[in-house]
């Protein structure tokens, strides 16, 4: 939310406020017999207060306090992304690590999906995968036709598609419908916005994003109290508002008695 917009909600509950502080004002007029009514009125008034202007705001918190850390924290962030071989992926790989604040981009999972095959197939496909590139370090096949690969940090993942892909079609006729790579960008934290907003122009899904910022944001949404439990208490608040103004003569006293008792224990001292 627009920085302008939110001061300007935060203002608008503060008149609301002020406007139940000055009906409380009036009871001297409408007497204390409606005490209740004002009291009433108070929690009403902080309960609209709060539903329609701070908890929007309050909706803003994980992601204003995701700006503030990303912009203090000198830690790096991990953007998770799933990159389509529809496109160049070491052409997207090469950009992105130029980047302004980018600071390694490599492949770190292929998931290829093919026609299904038997369970025969399977288990020579697995057999055979260390064979056809040395370079892919683990594997999962399954014979409906999706295989899951890793490959060494650094090694052209459409390399490996290709060699594993071409290699089906020769020995079993397997077509290849379509493969995804996930592709692993470290960046600083105060880029990660930037970053995002940069390659999201492309055939790409951002998966989501790792490290201590993000940590930071899960642990204050866990600890965030519920947004109607906020609502509430802007009703109280209110409620409080409206008891301030209806005592305001006896809270004032009160305040009086106070500094000439302190006052005096002075000059006694």
């Amino acid at each position: 939310m627009d920085l302008l917009i939110s001061l300007l909600m935060i203002i608008l509950f503060l008149v609301l406020l002020v406007f139940v502080f000055s009906m409380a004002l009036l009871t001297p007029i409408i007497g204390k017999k409606n005490l209740l009514f004002v009291i009433f009125m108070g929690f009403m008034v902080g309960i609209v207060g709060g539903a329609f202007f701070i908890a929007p705001l309050y909706d803003d918190v994980p992601e204003m306090a995701r700006g503030y850390y990303q912009y203090t924290s000198n830690a790096n962030e991990t953007i998770v992304v799933d990159v389509s071989t529809n496109i160049d992926i070491t052409d997207f790989m090469d950009s992105t690590s130029k980047l302004n604040g980018v600071l390694e981009v490599y492949s770190n999972g292929i998931v290829i999906k093919t026609d299904p095959f038997t369970v025969e197939r399977k288990k020579l496909i697995e057999e055979k995968i260390p064979l056809i590139d040395s370079n892919i370090t683990s594997w999962k096949v399954n014979e409906s036709g999706v295989i899951t690969l890793t490959v060494k940090k650094g090694y052209n993942p459409e390399t490996a598609i290709k060699n594993l892909g071409d290699w089906m079609m020769l020995t079993g006729g397997i077509n290849t419908k379509y493969s995804m790579v996930h592709v692993s960008i470290i960046a600083q934290a105060s880029q990660v916005n930037s970053i995002i907003n940069s390659i999201s122009k492309q055939q790409i899904v951002v998966i989501g994003v790792q490290g201590p910022v993000e940590d930071k944001i899960a642990w204050l949404t866990e600890i965030l109290p519920n947004k109607s439990n906020i609502i509430l208490f802007c009703g109280f608040l209110g409620m409080l508002i409206g008891l301030a103004g209806v005592f305001i003569d006896t809270i004032i006293l009160f305040v009086k008695d106070l500094k000439k008792k302190a006052l005096r224990k002075q000059d006694d001292e």
